[in-house]
């Protein structure tokens, strides 16, 4: 068959890899000049080390990712690394990765440390998700891990990653973030995993063997317009000329698919728009200095515009960068918020004076580089019964497929479930492919 992917992302590369091994003909259209979409990588200044847009790593538990790993012969390449976590709450910064960093967490009362403990356990064993769709994570919450825990830890949390909408999200989208992080632990150790070389390496695998494969990857080059004749794929309109495919997969966002698909019927767009989306942006800062010495900070602080901080170099070695320290200052935000509009240089003034209240041996002297990355549809806010009105993978139109972060869930987006995505695309495009499966 002759079948278009939209997007070079990991779910496109994923279903194009899978395509050409069963030597189909495969054609991907990547707007960008490059690859990976939200985890792509870009090349540091001065270090010669690529690195990514947006911070990335996977846990233990990330079998699809893990097993695709495996399949090209890429495990040498995958570090499992001792991940570090940490709370900055009432002016004071908090290790808070461990048990024993729990005990000892003095923002909540003795008695509030050991229930945060036991629900976090118990919710790390649950695996029937599905009667945690008609509740919100704020109610559940504040149920059963009662008020102090809430104050301090979660409802910071959930403002910092959904603002506004904090008190909408369903408890099926928490309890996939608690519990995939329980899945990854080794007793009190958390393993994170991340490639040397950067998620580029994982890119470039999957780009080279497609090519080899026989399949082609068109950069830079936008598609206009998805064509269809009785709600049936007839092809895609690129570079203002007409081009015929038997299929269709689309892993870009699905407003795109929207705009470019102006064939599909009122329900299915009025269904689909319903799930809105926040804006992410990251702000990386290459320094001289460490910033502190944990890897993910979380901020419980309600007058600091940050959501976390994540100090790549504590958890990757700081030798792979010229022994610099990059710390991405992250953020997820309405797309019309103040901040996700200003320049870089302006952004790095607005932060200063949280950053120095952090650490207040801070000082923009440490700076050596800076970088800011946005992407206007990065975290869908998951609401109540989602299951109920998320998209499916087959659309109105014969044999096109959607494929993107959408229909992960109630699992979080990141690279382990776009391998996932990928790999049922291509499936549904030809049922005779199967997986090869390492780990279980």
């Amino acid at each position: 068959m002759k079948i278009a992917i939209i997007g070079a992302g990991v779910a496109g590369l994923t279903a194009a890899y899978r395509l050409t091994q069963h030597a189909h003909q495969v054609d991907i259209f990547e707007a960008s000049d490059h690859l990976g979409g939200l985890a792509s990588c870009f090349m540091l200044e001065h270090e010669n080390a690529k690195l990514e847009k947006y911070y990335h790593h996977i846990f233990i538990s990330d079998l699809f990712i893990r097993n695709l790993v495996k399949e090209l012969n890429m495990e040498q390449d995958l570090l499992w690394l001792e991940s570090s976590m940490g709370f900055y709450t009432q002016d004071q910064l908090y290790p808070f990765g461990s048990p024993s960093q729990l005990l000892h967490f003095s923002p909540l009362p003795f008695l509030d440390r050991i229930r945060f403990g036991l629900v976090v356990l118990y919710l790390g064993k649950v695996h029937q998700w599905k009667k945690y769709e008609k509740i919100t994570a704020y109610e559940w919450i504040s149920k059963y891990f009662g008020p102090n825990i809430l104050k301090i830890i979660w409802e910071p949390l959930l403002r910092g990653k959904f603002g506004t909408f904090y008190n909408q999200v369903a408890m099926a989208w928490f309890w996939a973030r608690v519990h995939t992080r329980a899945s990854s632990r080794q007793g009190s150790i958390e393993k994170l995993g991340y490639f040397r070389g950067g998620f580029a390496s994982l890119h470039d695998r999957l780009a080279a063997t497609i090519l080899t494969q026989g399949g082609k990857i068109h950069f830079n080059t936008p598609v206009q317009k998805i064509l269809t004749t009785n709600h049936h794929l007839s092809g895609l309109l690129v570079a203002d000329q007409e081009k015929k495919y038997d299929k269709l997969i689309f892993t870009a966002a699905t407003p795109a698919f929207l705009n470019l698909c102006p064939s599909l019927p009122q329900d299915y767009i009025t269904n689909t728009t319903q799930l809105e989306f926040l804006a992410a942006q990251c702000l990386i800062l290459v320094m001289n200095q460490p910033f502190t010495d944990i890897y993910w900070l979380n901020i419980s602080d309600p007058e600091i515009p940050i959501m976390a901080l994540i100090e790549h170099t504590n958890l990757v070695p700081k030798e792979w960068y010229n022994q610099k320290h990059i710390l991405y200052i992250a953020n997820y935000l309405p797309k019309n918020h103040r901040l996700f509009q200003i320049p870089k240089e302006t952004l790095i003034q607005e932060y200063l004076p949280y950053l120095k209240k952090i650490n207040p041996n801070f000082d923009l002297s440490w700076i050596e580089n800076s970088y800011l990355f946005r992407d206007g549809y990065a975290q869908p806010l998951i609401p109540l019964n989602y299951s109920q009105i998320k998209p499916q993978y087959q659309t109105p139109i014969q044999d096109v497929i959607l494929a993107n972060t959408s229909l992960v869930y109630p699992e979080d987006r990141g690279t382990n479930f776009a391998v996932d995505v990928g790999n049922q695309a291509a499936q549904l495009v030809d049922s005779s492919i199967q997986l090869k499966t390492f780990y279980e």
